[in-house]
């Protein structure tokens, strides 16, 4: 693979990075992806209020993503002020996490604190206990038995003066589980990964944060929004083996022309169409590709143009223009929802634009060949239509319906949300509330185009 060289401009236009190479947005090689991996592998969060709440009412094994009330056993509560006694349990947990002589053999790296105004609690897991982990299991594992056995000793609870106090402790915790598969849906416990037997498929993880979650951690800004959500998709990919070899590149160009706008092209069909349709879209993006070579005319003749002048336009470069048309597929999103917004025609666009710009072009494969297009019309589906299941926001992006794609879809329907009007019942308010206090707590989730960028800096004469 050649060094394909790029500009990348943030959501003003301004250029940001000039002369980079496309393989320096490889998340195995860029360090700002790399940070993020392993901000999800080793941070886990606690909701006090939410455990509070849990103990308080009587709600254990919640399993509704929403009112979680259908479980309110009165004769199981307990009057315990959990976030009163925040920084009782945090000292505790970090004695127990830290193991060995003054931690020695542990590490020195772990770290246990409270944030947002002392109502959750962040743990640092350690990298030594990571490493002689078959899994991530222990971003659940470790801190919640680690808060369980702190609330016992906080409450002075054990199953002689207290039987039902021991077993509720589990339950508000943990929920149901192992009887069920999930922990369930008011399960104190946070992280940026699902846990590990709820992998939708081998090397799934990373793709399996809520949409709604990248648009909380972007504070709505679109680009943000767009960039983490490719971030997260990439390095699903790698690990799923989906970037290698052959479509190295291929994921590679659609990575930094979708998700970081590459030689501006995303934000140029924006402004060009601010007062079009998604099919205006379609026709300057072919016009684009045409003037920079990605599409040519093999003839003036028959076949190649039909006697009606509808011409049948060829690529040399399959790869590049994949990217082209993945960015284009952002940018009519961004026009559509731009102009409505409202997030629910997002999954129309994701739906129609495929068709559309194959037409166009005599042809030529649509975005990430055809995967866009049979994931846009499920999404479509299953968003409204006769189904209606939920907002195009609540989806995961490892869900049976949103995952078929190289990681090229979510990051639309992220910028859908972005630019929505407040239409939607199931908003990023409602379902992510808690990932707007991670953007503010964690300075490495803020500006992730730029700070991309400048990773990619660091290592362009290197790769």
């Amino acid at each position: 693979m050649g060094k394909d060289i790029l500009d990348i401009y943030n959501d003003e236009g301004e250029c940001i990075g000039k002369d980079l190479p496309a393989m320096a947005f490889h998340p195995l090689l860029n360090p700002y992806m790399n940070k993020i991996a392993q901000l999800c592998k080793t941070s886990s969060f606690i909701n006090l209020p939410r455990l509070e709440k849990n103990i308080k009412r009587g709600l254990y094994g919640e399993m509704t993503a929403i009112k979680q009330d259908e479980i309110q056993m009165d004769q199981y509560i307990r009057d315990w002020d959990i976030v009163r006694a925040a920084e009782d349990i945090v000292k505790k947990i970090k004695k127990k996490i830290t193991i060995g002589n003054g931690g020695k053999f542990s590490g020195t790296d772990v770290e246990v604190n409270l944030i947002g105004g002392g109502k959750i609690i962040h743990i640092k897991l350690p990298k030594k206990l990571l490493d002689v982990s078959a899994s991530v299991a222990p971003l659940y594992t470790i801190p919640g038995i680690a808060l369980g056995q702190s609330i016992a000793e906080i409450y002075d609870v054990n199953p002689m003066k207290d039987p039902d106090g021991a077993t509720l402790i589990k339950s508000a915790i943990f929920g149901r589980y192992p009887q069920t598969l999930e922990f369930g849906s008011n399960c104190p416990i946070f992280t940026l990964l699902k846990p590990p037997h709820r992998e939708e498929g081998c090397g799934t993880l990373f793709k399996s944060q809520r949409i709604n979650n990248m648009v909380a951690l972007a504070n709505y800004r679109t680009f943000d929004a767009v960039a983490l959500t490719t971030i997260f998709e990439q390095l699903a990919q790698l690990e799923m083996a989906n970037n290698l070899g052959w479509f190295k590149r291929y994921h590679v160009l659609g990575t930094v022309y979708q998700g970081f706008n590459a030689n501006n092209l995303v934000l140029d069909l924006i402004k060009e169409n601010a007062d079009g349709t998604v099919g205006d879209v379609v026709r300057n993006l072919m016009k684009r590709a045409y003037k920079d070579g990605v599409v040519y005319k093999p003839s003036n003749s028959y076949p190649d143009v039909q006697p009606s002048g509808y011409v049948l336009y060829k690529t040399k470069d399959y790869a590049l223009w994949n990217a082209y048309s993945c960015a284009g597929l952002l940018a009519a999103c961004c026009v559509n929802i731009g102009a409505s917004r409202a997030a629910q025609g997002v999954s129309a666009v994701l739906g129609i634009f495929g068709d559309m710009l194959s037409f166009e072009s005599g042809g030529l494969p649509d975005p990430d060949a055809g995967r866009i297009m049979g994931t846009g019309l499920g999404f479509s589906f299953y968003t409204h239509s006769i189904y209606g299941g939920a907002g195009p926001g609540a989806f995961t992006m490892d869900h049976v319906i949103v995952r078929h794609s190289s990681g090229f879809f979510t990051p639309c329907a992220a910028a859908g949300m972005c630019l929505d009007a407040g239409t939607q019942v199931f908003s990023p308010k409602l379902t992510s509330s808690g990932y707007f206090l991670l953007r503010k707590e964690f300075k490495l989730l803020q500006d992730p185009v730029e700070k991309t960028v400048e990773a990619a800096k660091q290592i362009k004469d290197k790769v």
